[in-house]
């Protein structure tokens, strides 16, 4: 149950990352909170990985990169690479919430 609401809000926080170039959504404090989340997220992962013996967590690194640039969103700093990056984390989403319901 808990990979499917992890999933679930990496869907959210993927479409927000594609939305952001859209005019007019900087400042809003939609990407502040999922930002924070994230950014939490991406380094509980990573310091966990690492505290397990494995120092190469792509899915955390996507999810603290993912936190930064949200949090860049939120000023007006909006690039290309945040659609390819929305893009990776509604697959990781659909992933987890597969793997979710799977009970893998």
């Amino acid at each position: 149950m808990f990979l499917i609401i992890l999933g679930f809000l990496d869907i959210c926080g993927g479409a927000l990352l594609g939305f952001s170039l859209l005019p007019g959504v900087a400042g809003n404090p939609l990407f502040f909170w999922f930002g924070i989340v994230f950014l939490l997220k991406g380094i509980y992962s990573l310091f966990t990985a690492i505290g397990s013996g494995f120092y190469f967590d792509i899915l955390g690194i996507m999810d603290t990169v993912s936190g930064v640039f949200l949090l860049l969103t939120l000023i007006g700093v909006t690039n290309e690479i945040f659609l390819y990056l929305g893009i990776g984390m509604v697959i990781k989403g659909i992933y987890s919430m597969l793997m979710g319901w799977c009970g893998g």
